[in-house]
């Protein structure tokens, strides 16, 4: 890429490796790229958040204030990409979901998992009965459990979905790690992911109804 400031070659980072102007980001790159990491679901997210907090600092708009338009433009520019990357791979959820969506499987909201088929078109992985039926029972339960006011048996539902979504992320890193990478059985994973944190919302509205909510302490989604 040729530097917009000195027209020289800028190199790969985020400023002129001559001038030091900001560079408009890659609109084409993913977000591992935007940081300087292989596209793996094992992430640092330590020096991960660290390695943010250092680019952020460099394109903090103060910096940019009395600059050239155009260097002000490609640092809002750099900082929208950055944080859209931030926000995805600090989640380990979106950040797995992100992977498969590289290799051209996308998990629907509540209906399975889409990926490419044999003639280029795009064929759906659908939500194994198994699991609709499994959340199904376990929002009888809730419903049962919420309209007695049995706050014993709400914890229990629960801890078993915490313990089940634990137990389904855990497969999921597997999955990755795995040669080659079990991305089909990936898509089905997450999408069981959806369900069991939706079930969570759902625990916490009703929790939120029949108790209480001492300060810092609440049901959330996993």
């Amino acid at each position: 890429m040729i530097c917009w400031s000195c027209q020289k070659a800028a190199g790969d980072g985020m400023l002129c490796q001559h001038c030091q102007a900001v560079q408009p980001p890659d609109v084409k790159a993913d977000c591992f790229r935007v940081f300087g990491i292989p596209a793996q679901f094992e992430v640092d997210t330590t020096q991960l958040e660290q390695r943010y907090k250092e680019m952020t600092k460099v394109l903090h708009p103060d910096r940019f204030a009395r600059a050239d338009p155009q260097a002000r433009r490609a640092s809002l520019e750099r900082s929208v990409q950055l944080n859209e990357a931030w926000q995805i791979l600090k989640d380990p959820v979106r950040r797995a979901e992100y992977l498969l969506s590289l290799s051209g499987i996308e998990v629907g909201e509540m209906s399975g998992a889409g990926k490419p088929g044999h003639s280029g078109d795009h064929a759906t992985v659908p939500v194994p009965q198994i699991l609709l039926m499994e959340v199904l029972e376990l929002r009888e339960a809730l419903s049962e459990a919420h309209a007695a006011k049995d706050l014993q048996e709400t914890e229990a539902l629960i801890d078993k979905v915490r313990g089940r979504l634990a137990t389904v992320m855990d497969d999921v890193a597997t999955g990755f790690l795995a040669s080659p990478p079990e991305l089909e059985a990936n898509s089905t994973r997450l999408v069981t992911i959806r369900y069991y944190r939706r079930f969570l919302e759902e625990a916490r509205v009703l929790w939120e109804e029949a108790t209480p909510m001492p300060r810092g302490r609440g049901v959330d989604a996993g």
